[in-house]
C-alpha cells in the first residue's frame, strides 16, 4: 500500500478521470462497474472504470487467498482509494445537551477515537485476474432466474403490490391502457403516481424496463428534491442511467439514448458528480428492493456458501447463540437506514437467516458486509437491557482537506462525506430518527410483555430528535403524533425548521388519506408548544 495522498492531488486525479470518460465516450464504462452488484463508492467506481472497465468483482491480494483463489503472476493491480485512520483524544459530550462531561473532580472527561487522517492508494484485483476455487455470484444466480418471463412477471407484480401497500409511502403504481398514446409509461410528481401504459409496454421485460425508469424519476425528481427543476433532458438522463444500471445488473441489454445530454455534464463537473452519485444511490437501493422480493431464493443461494463459518463468526460477534433466535436492530450507515430483523432457522436445511420487519430475507453474511448491529432488541422473550443510540454509534470526523466524513463505531468510514460539519450531523440525526421509528415498529409487533420502559425511552429519544431537527428545544408531543411527524421528517430530510414543516404540510394533497393525520399531529405539536410556554409562565 502506498503512502498517504494529498487530498488536492486525489480530487485533481478524479476530475481528470471523469473528464476523460466524457471526452472518450466511456461514460457507460462507469455505469457498467456500478451495475456489477458491488457497492463501490463513487470515487472508486470511477477509478475502476478508468483502469479495468470489465471488472465484475474486485478484492485485495490476501482477500482472494482467503477465498481460495490466487492472483495470477504478472497481473497489474487496480488502484482504489482506502481511508487511513489515526487515534485522537476528544472530550466526551452529552449528546442531549451538548455539554462537556466532567469527572468527579470537575475535569473534562476524554476518550480515544478513530479519526480519518486521509487516504492511501490500495491495490485490488478483478476475479478475472485470479484462478482457483469457484466463487458463486448472486448476480449470475438472479440473472438465470429472471430469464423466465413468469419469474420476471412475478417480481414485477410483487414490487408494485408492496409499493402500493407500504403505509409510509405516498407513491402509487398503476397499469393503464392508453391506445392513442405512444409512451410506455410516465411519472406524475404532483400526485405521486407512476402509470405503466400496457397498450405500449406489453411483455414482461418491456413493463419491467418502464417501471425501473419511472421509479427512478419518482425517487430522484419528487417535489422535495433540489434537482426537480433542472432541465428535462438532465432528469431524463438521470432516470435512464439508473434504469441502465438496474437493467444491466439483471442481465437485460439496453442502450443509453441520452448520451448527447450526458455529454453536457462535462461542462459542470460538480453537477455531474452530484447527478451520478444520486443515480448510483437510487440504482443500488432499487436493486436491493427488487432482491428483497426474491429473498427466499437468494437466501438459499447464500446458504450454499460455507454457512457454518459465517454462523460461527456472527455468534462470536453477538456473543449469543443464533439458536436463541434473537431480534436484532440493524444499521445500514451508508444509506442511513435502520431495520429490525429476527434470526430464524430454515426447517429444510437448518440454516440460519434474518427476516426483517418488512419481511425481507437477509443472509447472515449481511451482518459482515452491510449491516452493523445497533441493539439486540429481544432474546429469549426478554427486551434489551442496554439500548444503544445511533448518535452514539456514528460520529462526524473532520478530514485534512477541510471536508467531513461520517464514521461508525470503531472508525470505519460510511463513505459519506460533507462540505460542512452541520450536514454530517443532519445525516446522523436522520439515522437517529429512523431508529426511533424502527423501534416503534418493533414495539407494535412484538409479543414480548413489559414494553412500557422501552416505549417511554423511545418516546423521550423521539421528542428530543424531532426538537433537534426543527431547532425547537424541549419539544414535547404525545407518542402517536410524534411518530406521524417523525415519518414526515424522514421522508423529507431537507425540512430543518418548524416553519419549513408547516410549508411542507400546506403543500400536501388535501384529498390524501394521510394528510388529515399529519395536519392533526402538527396542530397538536403546536398545542404542546403553547402548553409548555404556559407552564414556564406559571413557574415564573
Amino acid at each position: 500500500m502506498s503512502t498517504k495522498l494529498d487530498l488536492t492531488e486525489i480530487n485533481a486525479r478524479l476530475e481528470k478521470n471523469l473528464e476523460e470518460l466524457f471526452r472518450n465516450n466511456r461514460f457507460q464504462d462507469m455505469l457498467n462497474v456500478m451495475a456489477s452488484g458491488h457497492q463501490y463508492s463513487f470515487n472508486n467506481a470511477l477509478l475502476i472504470a478508468m483502469q479495468r472497465p470489465e471488472a465484475t468483482m474486485v478484492r485485495g491480494f490476501k482477500q482472494w487467498q482467503a477465498l481460495g483463489r490466487q492472483v495470477n503472476k504478472g497481473e497489474k493491480g487496480i488502484d482504489i482509494l482506502v481511508p487511513s485512520f489515526k487515534k485522537v483524544e476528544v472530550q466526551k459530550i452529552n449528546e442531549q445537551t451538548g455539554e462537556i462531561l466532567k469527572d468527579e473532580n470537575g475535569d473534562p472527561q476524554s476518550e480515544i477515537r478513530q479519526s480519518i487522517s486521509g487516504f492511501v492508494m490500495g491495490k485490488v484485483f478483478d476475479v478475472s485476474q485470479t484462478e482457483g476455487k469457484d466463487i458463486p455470484n448472486v448476480r449470475d444466480f438472479i440473472q438465470e432466474e429472471l430469464k423466465s418471463p413468469e419469474s420476471l412477471t412475478e417480481l414485477y407484480n410483487r414490487f408494485i403490490e408492496q409499493t402500493n401497500a407500504h403505509p409510509s409511502n405516498s407513491l402509487v403504481i398503476r397499469e393503464e391502457a392508453h391506445q392513442s398514446e405512444s409512451y410506455g409509461g410516465y411519472y406524475n410528481r404532483n400526485d405521486e403516481k407512476i402509470v405503466i401504459n400496457t397498450a405500449v409496454s406489453k411483455t414482461a421485460e418491456q413493463k419491467f424496463r418502464v417501471l425501473i425508469h419511472e421509479y427512478a424519476h419518482s425517487q430522484l425528481h419528487h417535489k422535495e428534491n433540489d434537482m426537480k427543476d433542472l432541465p428535462r433532458g438532465h432528469k431524463e438522463a438521470q432516470a435512464e442511467c439508473a434504469a441502465y444500471i438496474v437493467s444491466q445488473y439483471y442481465g437485460f441489454d439496453t442502450d443509453l439514448s441520452s448520451t448527447g445530454y450526458i455529454a453536457t455534464w462535462a461542462q459542470d463537473l460538480n453537477l455531474a458528480k452530484q447527478a451520478i452519485k444520486e443515480v448510483q444511490d437510487i440504482s443500488q437501493s432499487t436493486i436491493e428492493h427488487f432482491n428483497s422480493l426474491q429473498s427466499e431464493k437468494i437466501n438459499e443461494f447464500y446458504q450454499s456458501i460455507n454457512p457454518e463459518r459465517i454462523k460461527e463468526e456472527v455468534e462470536a460477534k453477538l456473543q449469543i447463540p443464533l439458536a436463541d433466535q434473537p431480534t436484532l436492530q440493524l444499521l445500514d450507515a451508508k444509506n442511513g437506514l435502520v431495520v429490525f430483523a429476527k434470526v430464524e432457522q430454515n426447517e429444510r436445511d437448518s440454516q440460519f437467516f434474518l427476516r426483517t420487519n418488512t419481511n425481507r430475507i437477509l443472509p447472515l453474511s449481511d451482518l459482515q458486509e452491510r449491516y452493523a448491529v445497533l441493539n439486540i432488541l429481544e432474546n429469549k422473550g426478554q427486551l434489551v437491557q442496554e439500548y444503544k443510540k445511533a448518535e452514539d454509534f456514528l460520529k462526524v470526523t473532520k478530514l485534512e482537506n477541510g471536508t467531513y466524513a461520517v464514521t461508525s463505531e470503531g472508525g470505519e468510514s460510511t463513505q459519506r462525506t460533507f462540505h460542512k460539519k452541520a450536514e454530517g450531523q443532519q445525516f446522523i440525526m436522520k439515522v437517529a430518527l429512523a431508529q426511533s421509528l424502527n423501534t416503534d415498529r418493533f414495539l407494535s409487533k412484538t409479543a414480548v410483555k413489559e414494553t412500557q420502559h422501552l416505549q417511554q425511552l423511545n418516546a423521550k429519544h423521539l421528542n428530543a430528535r424531532i426538537g433537534h431537527i426543527l431547532k425547537e428545544k424541549n419539544m414535547k408531543a404525545d407518542y402517536k403524533h410524534s411518530i406521524t411527524i417523525g415519518w414526515q421528517l424522514v421522508k423529507n430530510p431537507r425540512i430543518q425548521t418548524k416553519g419549513e414543516l408547516q410549508q411542507h404540510i400546506d403543500r400536501l394533497n388535501p384529498d390524501h388519506s394521510q394528510t388529515k393525520e399529519v395536519k392533526a399531529a402538527f396542530k397538536q405539536l403546536n398545542v404542546a408548544e403553547k402548553t409548555k410556554d404556559k407552564e414556564q409562565e406559571l413557574e415564573r
